[in-house]
């Protein structure tokens, strides 16, 4: 039996039958360290439209609106938050079409990222309020059908985030923390051969933060290559790779995630046009390898070399 009293949790627990055949109780109560219950609403509404102005030039338009309405009830501490976030994020953008296997772009777009769940419920001070995360981003790429069956995308992009933190003990703002990514990106697929056929990408990034620091976990150099080669109708292989550069794991130190290679491998037999058999090799050289990392104490860790086979009907 569970019940309560003010702020403990009453438990009872049934521990034996006594001489007169009637059961025994051991009583006893513990703390409720947290209790919190948070109700959101979230309302979003969009919209956008692409326009032809010639054959050669189409325009973009867009905006979404979102409302983010919390209440937060902490029911240990008997308080009661709310807070509400109310945005319009616009986009723009602008295609040009010098040929008709050929598409040059621009675009602009802003966004927002309302906090939420422990992140709100932590807060302290009369003012109870924690401002959104704000992003911009921008881009310029080109998109390319070289060949029938290969198609080549570039990019280059900047995203800028801004986020104002504030005092656990006052609720007043003490820091407005930026940060600013730049990259560029390429990315190759096709059809090679009537057997073969090719993915790729890279990309390069260069980010600093408002303190003009390096920013957490962001490699300068990341890429991956899968290539996949069938014989015959039924019979197929694929190979590929996974690299990243080494990445700051705390911006308060020096520890950092050092870079890495994974290769990963795949056959396939089909058995007929609606069943298939398929082998998944990961990290087929066993690498040593930390792809992310929490905290300069909480580094995730690959897996190593892993195997699965999967079989893949329609009915």
């Amino acid at each position: 039996e569970i019940f309560t009293i003010g702020n403990r949790l009453a438990l009872s627990n049934g521990v034996g039958v006594n001489a007169f055949g009637e059961n025994t109780f051991n009583d006893f109560t513990v703390d409720i360290n947290d209790d919190t219950r948070v109700d959101l609403k979230v309302t979003s509404y969009f919209i956008q439209d692409e326009i032809e102005l010639s054959e050669h030039l189409d325009i973009i338009i867009g905006a979404r609106f979102d409302s983010f309405d919390i209440d937060v009830n902490n029911v240990v501490a008997a308080e009661l938050r709310s807070r509400k976030d109310e945005e319009i994020s616009p986009r723009l953008g602008v295609v040009l079409k010098p040929k008709e296997n050929m598409s040059i772009y621009a675009s602009y777009s802003e966004s927002f990222l309302p906090r939420s769940g422990e992140q709100f419920a932590n807060i302290n001070g009369d003012s109870d309020q924690l401002d959104p995360d704000y992003f911009e981003n921008t881009e310029l790429g080109l998109k390319w059908d070289a060949l029938n069956r290969v198609s080549l995308t570039l990019a280059v992009f900047k995203n800028e985030q801004t986020r104002a933190d504030r005092d656990n003990l006052t609720g007043e703002t003490f820091e407005v923390r930026g940060l600013e990514v730049k990259g560029a990106e390429i990315q190759l697929q096709g059809q090679l051969t009537e057997q073969l056929s090719l993915q790729a990408g890279f990309s390069v990034l260069e980010g600093e933060t408002a303190s003009g620091g390096d920013p957490r976990e962001l490699p300068e150099n990341t890429g991956s290559i899968w290539a996949n080669y069938q014989p015959t109708e039924k019979i197929g292989f694929g190979l590929g790779a996974i690299y990243q550069d080494e990445s700051l794991i705390s911006d308060d130190s020096n520890l950092t995630l050092p870079s890495y290679t994974r290769v990963d491998a795949a056959a396939y037999f089909t058995i007929s046009p609606k069943l298939r058999v398929q082998l998944n090799i990961e990290n087929l050289t066993n690498e040593e390898y930390y792809p992310s990392a929490h905290s300069t104490h909480q580094v995730t860790v690959g897996e190593p070399v892993n195997a699965s086979v999967s079989v893949r009907g329609k009915l």
